[in-house]
């Protein structure tokens, strides 16, 4: 039943292959001729099918490995970024530390010297 099906086809394949085909004539060999080719044409539809199918499995599995390594990216950067941010908060924090303590000293020592002007002192415990 296969074979009657094929044999009608009307796809441009077919339709090539079958003039050779039509023109033997319908003894036994050229029945068995007609057969092999159509076998032929059969497998090389089926491989192509596979190829296909082969292609598209590996496109699938190329997408998402390419999806999976671009989440993996975008994950390791956000973490990147927050020790980056974390470690930036903790530079300025001891930066404005540091100035403050400056500020802090220089007021100490200019109140100092206006009192000093003035005959007073800050008592200093020198343990």
């Amino acid at each position: 039943r296969a074979s009657r099906k094929f044999a009608r086809c009307a796809c441009f394949a077919c339709a090539r292959a079958m003039p050779a085909l039509s023109a033997m004539k319908q003894t036994r060999e050229g029945k068995v001729a007609r057969r092999v080719e159509e076998d032929t044409v059969r497998a090389s539809y089926v491989a192509d099918a596979k190829d296909y199918q082969l292609t598209l499995m590996r496109t699938g599995w190329f997408e998402q490995n390419e999806k999976r390594q671009t989440a993996t990216r975008h994950r390791l950067d956000a973490v990147q970024h927050t020790e980056e941010i974390k470690q930036a908060n903790l530079e300025l924090t001891l930066q404005r530390r540091a100035r403050l303590k400056e500020l802090l000293t220089a007021e100490s020592l200019m109140y100092e010297h206006e009192l000093n002007a003035i005959g007073l002192a800050f008592v200093k415990d020198r343990a």
